[in-house]
């Protein structure tokens, strides 16, 4: 990334999140819509269907749009947050809550894609395959109508994505894919953290004024503070003027196995992370190819487990959540991968004849046609008690 061109990106945020971070208060939650093109219908709660939309129109709480294949629409809230409708989308207006933390708006995109610019506290958007959130300020949330997997993007501020099989937290220039539920094998995929592509940096400024906006006011002071050059300095992209991704990650990281490891199919394995800020205990979750999970906690931050402890073979998906002395949750790490040999099956133990206990030779005789490992076989247990294998 260009950090020349960070800092008065970074600048443009601070004093932005300055004016949001007022007094908030809870209000009865609506929204204005404006700059309608295409098909775009409302139902308010109270009403049984959709009804074309109209500029200025007011959408209260629990009311929703619903736009065509040609539909968008922009969503002022009365919190002040916007959000962006594209085409072929269905959203709820949900609900303000204020909670020890702040404001929180809870949405509900059923279908289609979303993009949200937060104007201070949190936002919640819950999708049939997880729930994603921001807290300050641009989260885009999408959801595939054919498989239900949910695509989300974070280009600014602190974002989180959870489903069944695990939560992940991640931030500028970063993206998540909250996989729908496998009815084949009846299990949740945990989400991992991805980069975001020029595709998707690109598509937030040509589907967003308002990033535009922000991100030529970043570049206008970057050229004012810049000192003078005989070589003329390229435009940068939007990636480049975000500011660096490891400067606004508050959750601790895991350090050890690195990502993509391949770990031996015996002997121990040191699991290391860095320390949370008032973390009480931390719980590990480790997610088989098959989806089974298996949990342990421990107060350390670099424990060692023996490798046999996980029989099957083949790649490995884990992450660690630390909890406070109240036992609630402060954050996880991102998911991270290795891979692992299958381990050798336990030998079946050996049982000794019994001395004492003498068969008869009709007895021993059919019990040596048994096959050792068929657990059907009638006399096995008998030969194996008073039968010498000789």
């Amino acid at each position: 990334m260009n950090k020349k061109f960070a800092l008065p990106f970074v600048i443009a945020l601070i004093i932005i999140s300055l004016i949001g971070c007022q007094t908030e208060s809870v209000s009865p939650l609506s929204a204005s819509l404006s700059e309608l093109s295409g098909q775009v219908d409302i139902k308010q709660a109270n009403q049984d269907g959709f009804a074309p939309a109209n500029a200025n129109t007011t959408l209260e709480v629990n009311g929703q749009v619903q736009t065509g294949d040609d539909g968008r629409v922009r969503l002022d809230l009365s919190s002040g947050t916007i959000i962006r409708i594209a085409p072929s989308s269905l959203f709820t207006l949900t609900s303000n809550e204020e909670t020890s933390g702040g404001l929180i708006t809870k949405i509900k995109l059923e279908i289609g894609k979303i993009f949200i610019i937060l104007n201070g506290g949190q936002a919640d958007v819950e999708t049939p395959s997880g729930v994603a959130s921001v807290r300050g300020s641009h989260m885009k949330v999408e959801v595939d109508p054919i498989t239900k997997d949910i695509y989300i993007t974070c280009l600014t501020g602190n974002c989180s994505a959870s489903n069944p099989a695990g939560t992940v937290n991640f931030t500028n220039g970063q993206q998540v894919i909250l996989f729908a539920f496998d009815e084949t094998t009846g299990t949740w995929t945990a989400p991992g953290v991805l980069p975001m592509t020029q595709e998707d940096f690109e598509e937030w400024l040509n589907e967003n004024p308002e990033t535009k906006e922000l991100f030529e006011q970043a570049m206008s002071t970057a050229t004012a503070l810049a000192q003078p050059s005989e070589t003329p300095t390229a435009t940068p992209t939007l990636e480049q003027a975000l500011p660096p991704t490891e400067a606004s990650n508050a959750c601790f990281q895991v350090v050890n196995p690195p990502a993509g490891a391949s770990l031996p199919k015996q002997g121990q394995v040191n699991f290391e992370w860095t320390e949370q800020a008032g973390a009480e205990y931390y719980v590990i979750t480790f997610i088989d190819a098959n989806g089974n999970k298996a949990t342990i906690r421990t107060t350390e931050t670099n424990p060692s487990y023996y490798i046999e402890i996980f029989p099957n073979g083949g790649q490995y998906e884990w992450f660690v959540t630390a909890y406070g002395s109240d036992n609630v949750e402060i954050c996880s790490t991102n998911s991270n991968s290795f891979s692992k040999p299958k381990g050798d099956p336990t030998p079946r133990p050996t049982r000794e004849p019994n001395p004492e206990l003498p068969p008869t030779e009709e007895a021993c005789s059919h019990a040596e046609k048994c096959d050792y490992y068929n657990f059907e076989c009638y006399d096995e247990d008998y030969y194996y008690t008073y039968c010498s294998e000789g």
